[in-house]
């Protein structure tokens, strides 16, 4: 054994290096954002002069000219760049050192993991070595480029707007006003030691007269050689592009009876836009221009100018907005086809199609999400167009260590769970089958608790269970696919397949795998120590659940396995009931450790029919809601409970009178659910949890199984909407949908110089009252680094409060909450529309 834990040999190098090798021979170069071009949205054709490729690595790059209102232009300026290069084979040289910094001490034999590497070559940083042979490096981050004079872009005088076309600008004009807004680009951890930041500004030129139609004009910058003479501007109202107007980028179902597009734009420290003047918006054909509806331009919101976002604490739920938001209602739209929304004298909508095919897309895109974050085997195709090497797997030298749960549970180590797994590896040890399961974002851990990976395992088993016709033939493209099981179930084997082969003789299964800190190299090259941690109460019960339901839904497939998975949820539960003392350390699950017994009890009992199971669910539940009044509004986290797992049962298995509590609980929920989404809808109602920030459908997806009420499958729709491309950003929060996508933080990607993989949808705007810390004053600011403005945070709307930057609260994500949540709305949909319904 090595210092790290790894025995040798290692034949996993030489595959690697193939792929690193590959990837430096054709010039990939790891960007700021890494998987998409630096700009999506340019209109090169239209405007002349912008520059949509290339980081801004010298001087800054006008990337669009839009109309943000008929008077006002709005400029995209990037300044600076911060390329992150991908990990490649590290060749010594005579005379380099490798500097270890940042001990960290693990196991009781005076053991250390070096969170810092640095490789110093002629007395500079030349990279992080990584690998446990030392033969990888990323080479540093470095900030590159020329800043915006802010002060210079915030004075009129700067700018000459004239026009061969429009009578009023063939003399220079001169803007009346300037406004700004600018976000952080990237933020990243540098060569100078400290986390620097990149931009993206939204100049914003109030003009005396609107722009005419068909005219062109030229926007002159004067007195600055930062960033060119000037653009030309083509102003086609029917095809460039305005950031004021929104639509569903993945599109719409032919039979939705509801097809909105928004209109709004926030000018940072010039407010909110009034389109009052608007009346009327039409829909175009995408390819031809021709012009297929027309519509009125209704207000749904009104401005409450100077608004702030709450301070953490306020609990309020309604959240008015500096901006006015109006609707483009075009529900008459059912022809297939590819189309844009129209204001005329502002712009066009990004193109979205009409098609029977969105929601089956959306589903698979989700799905293979999901599979894209397997651990412990190679991913690439033809299963998937994002290529990893193999990770974290037994056969290339990778040891997982056993930790000794004494001082795992001991009340005097410290509580963090990397400082309980430093303290309790237990040195010499291995876990062999410690491999496989799904990883989160930034992290290469496995989880049951904290991370709940088991919600995804339930997220892709409601979606079977919702339909089984239609996902008995849902083909995923996975390596099991073919098998006569469906792809769907074969995926959450896959998520449990890993603890059921963890399982120990005495039934306990481990709470999660974990390294004893968050990473710091690539997942294919870690030498961090991992280990499996001693198993809890709370984590067998969700086991329980899951590899209940797993049970049931491989009965008529693979019936043997059905069976393994039946003993196994049986010998997890007989484990909890021995350990109930066992104590609870991962703090971080918000709802009570009892929900999730009453969860396994359920299950059990849909599994076995077993009555000691059915009379443990009502005590339970009863422990839970001791009033008698069931209402679960008090956690936080939507789904899967066990009372909806028993008020979908069959009447001839339930008591009838407590089936009706837990049904009317979960309609009152979902009511509540309910309207909140149509209010959010119009940006109105800020997020109040980590899930429902874009998508919280288990109580609204139950509700509808229980009732078949259409205002559930209206409310799905709507909650979908913002998620998919009907924000303010005009972006996908799911990567592999939509013509713009936010950029989510995936480690592997980055260290690979690979596209970042299809289907990871990131947590989304972080309302500043979500975070209720004391630290919430220095954290955001440290994160977004110095180019926010306006400067004050909650001044920003709460639907604006995304950035692409490296905050674990924005755009990182687990496959559990929010993805598997994302997936269960999207492929609920798609079953409900294969049923031939009307929403």
């Amino acid at each position: 054994m090595t210092r790290f834990g790894f025995p040798r040999p290692h034949r996993w190098l030489n595959p690697i290096t193939r792929v690193i090798c590959a990837i430096s021979s054709v010039g990939f170069v790891m960007a700021q954002s890494p998987f998409m071009p630096a700009y999506q949205g340019a209109q090169p054709e239209l405007v002349l002069g912008v520059e949509a490729e290339g980081l801004a690595t010298a001087r800054p790059k006008v990337r669009h000219v839009y109309a943000a209102a008929p008077d006002t232009l709005g400029i995209v300026i990037d300044a600076q760049a911060l390329p992150r290069l991908p990990v490649r084979p590290y060749f010594a040289r005579p005379g380099d050192e490798i500097r270890y910094a940042r001990p960290q001490p693990w196991g009781s034999e005076g053991n250390e993991y070096f969170w810092d590497r640095q490789i110093i070559r002629d007395g500079a940083v030349f990279g992080t070595v990584h690998g446990p042979d030392k033969n990888y490096y990323t080479p540093p981050t470095r900030l590159e480029g020329d800043a915006l004079d802010v002060e210079w872009a915030a004075n009129p005088q700067s700018y000459a707007v004239t026009s061969t076309d429009d009578d009023a600008y063939t003399q220079p004009v001169t803007p009346a006003k300037v406004f700004r807004k600018t976000k952080p680009e990237s933020t990243e951890y540098a060569d100078t030691g400290k986390r620097e930041s990149t931009a993206r500004h939204e100049i914003f030129l109030k003009l005396p007269k609107p722009l005419k139609p068909g005219a062109r004009y030229r926007i002159a910058f004067v007195n600055d050689s930062k960033i060119g003479d000037g653009v030309e501007l083509n102003f086609e109202d029917t095809r460039l592009r305005t950031e004021a107007i929104h639509v569903n980028l993945n599109g719409y179902h032919p039979d939705e009876s509801e097809k909105i597009g928004l209109m709004s734009m926030w000018l940072g420290d010039g407010a909110g836009v009034d389109f009052s003047a608007l009346r009327e918006f039409s829909v175009v054909d995408d390819a031809t221009g021709e012009r297929v509806l027309a519509g009125p331009i209704r207000q749904v919101v009104e401005a409450t100018p100077g608004y702030h976002m709450p301070v953490p604490g306020d609990n309020a739920t309604q959240d008015p907005i500096p901006v006015s938001v109006y609707a483009l209602d075009f529900s008459a739209l059912k022809q297939p086809g590819t189309y844009r929304v129209v204001v005329p004298g502002l712009g066009s909508s990004f193109p979205f199609r009409v098609s029977t095919d969105v929601w089956h897309d959306a589903t698979y895109v989700s799905a293979k999400g999901i599979y894209n974050h397997r651990a412990g085997i190679a991913l690439g195709p033809p299963h998937t167009t994002y290529k990893r090497p193999r990770n974290m797997h037994p056969e290339d030298g990778f040891n997982v260590f056993r930790t000794d749960p004494r001082k795992f549970f001991d009340p005097k180590t410290p509580p963090s769970i990397f400082r309980r797994i430093q303290t309790a590896i237990i040195d010499g040890s291995s876990h062999p089958e410690a491999w496989g399961g799904w990883m989160d974002a930034a992290d290469f851990d496995r989880s049951i608790v904290p991370q709940e990976h088991d919600r995804a395992v339930h997220a892709l088993l409601e979606l079977y269970e919702s339909n089984p016709e239609f996902f008995r033939t849902f083909d995923l493209n996975i390596p099991e696919s073919g098998n006569g099981t469906p792809d769907v179930i074969n995926e959450a084997v896959w998520g449990m397949d890993l603890w059921l082969r963890l399982q120990q003789e005495d039934g306990g299964i481990p709470s999660n795998i974990e390294s004893i800190e968050h990473p710091s190299e690539p997942s294919w090259l870690l030498t961090q120590p991992t280990a499996t941690t001693p198993p809890t109460p709370q984590g067998n019960h969700l086991y329980a659940a899951a590899a209940a339901r797993l049970s049931l839904a491989l009965r008529d497939y693979q019936p043997e396995l059905a069976e393994t998975y039946r003993r196994s949820a049986e010998r997890a539960m007989d484990w909890a009931e021995r350990n109930a003392s066992v104590p609870d350390v991962f703090e971080r699950d918000s709802r009570p450790p009892l929900a999730h017994a009453n969860l396994a009890h359920a299950w059990m009992y849909r599994l076995t029919g077993d009555q000691k199971w059915h009379d443990r669910f009502k005590a339970s539940l009863a422990e839970l809601y001791p009033g008698g009044e069931i209402d679960f509004t008090s956690h936080p986290h939507s789904g899967p409970w066990g009372l909806a797992a028993y008020a979908v049962l069959p009447t001839d298995q339930v008591d009838p009178e407590l089936q009706k509590r837990c049904q009317e609980a979960i309609v009152r929920a979902a009511d509540r659910q309910l309207a909140s989404i149509n209010e959010r809808a119009y940006n109105l109602v800020r997020p109040r949890n980590w899930g429902e920030r874009l998508a919280q459908p288990w109580e609204v997806i139950i509700a509808h199984q229980i009732t078949k009420d259409p205002k559930y499958l209206e409310g799905l729709l709507r909650l979908n909407q913002f998620s998919l491309g009907r924000n303010p950003h005009n972006a996908s929060y799911t990567s592999g949908i939509g013509a713009r996508q936010v950029v989510p933080f995936n480690l592997e990607a980055f260290d690979l110089g690979v596209p970042i993989p299809d289907g990871v949808t990131t947590w989304g705007p972080l309302p500043r009252s979500m975070i209720r810390a004391a630290s919430m004053e220095t954290t955001i600011p440290s994160y977004l680094g110095t180019h926010l403005y306006p400067a004050t945070y909650e001044a920003w709307p709460w639907s604006e409060a995304y950035f692409n930057v490296r905050y674990y609260a924005m755009n990182e994500y687990t496959v559990s909450t929010n993805m598997g949540n994302i997936l269960l709305l999207r492929g609920y949909l798609a079953a409900q529309f294969a049923k031939n319904l009307n929403p």
